[in-house]
């Protein structure tokens, strides 16, 4: 069960799998480079003993050692290479996503609640997306409220006016501006500030 009931994720399950797999095979790539160059290094390095007429090593730590760490400092560097391009094409693939929302987050904060907030469906972050055109759209639905309210609470207020210089106001012309104003609270009170 997810943390708290939520969901925690925002890259898709298959992408995540994916990069997973190619970290195992980085891994494993390296594993294998370290093994394969230490067994070549130290092959090379017997040879040399076994057919030198001189043999000064006195422990087997003493010749394999160099070729040890020899092999792990290649196969380092290779994994290191790997992994770079790895993270590179994780930022590429990641970085367009972001950057289309962080624009989309700073059109909406700009007052843009119009233009809908989308990405292609390759791209990842599409739950992200989905869920900021939510708040988008329930936005636009409060504001193009309040700007109703509004009109309605100024017609209110007009006749209320009109209605005072002419001397005919009434009760229910003052019950329907403060039943006006009542709306114009509750649209307002939507919204936590």
């Amino acid at each position: 069960m997810p943390l708290f009931g939520r969901k925690i994720y925002f890259i898709k399950k298959d992408f995540q799998s994916r990069f997973i797999v190619r970290f195992v095979i980085i891994t494993t790539i390296w594993a294998t480079a370290a093994i394969a160059l230490f067994a070549l290094m130290a092959e090379r390095k017997l040879q040399e003993v076994l057919y030198s007429p001189h043999i000064t090593v006195s422990t087997t730590a003493e010749l394999l050692l160099p070729s040890a760490f020899q092999a792990h400092l290649i196969s380092l560097l290779l994994f290191t290479v790997i992994l770079l391009y790895a993270i590179h094409a994780l930022w590429k693939r990641l970085s367009v996503p972001l950057h289309s929302l962080k624009k989309d987050i700073v059109r909406i904060a700009g007052g843009d609640l119009v233009s809908g907030v989308a990405l292609r469906d390759e791209e990842e972050f599409q739950d992200l997306a989905a869920d900021l055109d939510g708040m988008r759209g329930e936005l636009r639905r409060k504001v193009t409220g309040m700007k109703e309210r509004h009109a309605e609470l100024s017609e209110a207020a007009e006749a209320i006016e009109k209605a005072i210089l002419k001397g005919t106001l009434s009760a229910d012309q003052v019950a329907a501006f403060r039943e006006k104003v009542s709306w114009m609270r509750e649209e307002l009170h939507e919204f936590t500030y």
